[in-house]
């Protein structure tokens, strides 16, 4: 993500140090642009390997989650069945098992959220920069198009009378 955004920043820069001209900007190094975009092509796959990563950890984490809740309700229902052979503490047992349930579903749901939060922060990042990628070309393909346009001279056409 460091290594796009340095390319952005270059990018900026080559496009700040053009000549004003007219309301538009001409660039002094074409090809370094161009460059630099290829760069950027190469690397945006990377960002989205790295969401692609966090995605597959959420899952990960989730499981985790999933599994510990499961390990402790487990706990808690041979707790439980162990607290109710033992009539004198049987209400403690099921109070006991209520909150360690509750304690685990708690968690899980801390896990979980806190996974969806951090995937969507990234989600986001990786948002802002396609469309930043996005504004950039579509403001090079207009300054393009308007030195095309500067460039065209029109054929002269000769009326004769007969």
């Amino acid at each position: 993500m460091d290594k796009l955004e340095s390319l952005l920043l270059e990018i900026e820069d080559e496009i700040t140090k053009g000549k004003k001209f007219f309301g538009s900007t001409l660039i002094n190094d074409k090809n370094r642009i161009l460059s630099l975009l290829d760069s950027v092509r190469k690397e945006i796959p990377e960002v989205i390997r790295e969401a692609e990563a966090t995605l597959k950890n959420k899952n990960s984490i989730l499981q985790d989650a999933i599994e510990l809740s499961m390990r402790r309700t487990q706990q808690a229902q041979e707790e439980a069945d162990y607290m109710v052979s033992t009539s004198a503490i049987n209400m403690k047992a099921k109070e006991e098992a209520v909150r360690i349930i509750e304690s685990a579903d708690k968690r899980a749901y801390e896990i979980e959220m806190f996974s969806k939060q951090r995937i969507d922060e990234l989600l986001s990042s990786v948002e802002q920069v396609l469309k930043s990628h996005l504004d950039l070309v579509r403001n090079n393909r207009e300054e393009l198009s308007g030195e095309l346009l500067k460039r065209y001279v029109p054929a002269k056409i000769e009326i004769t009378e007969e």
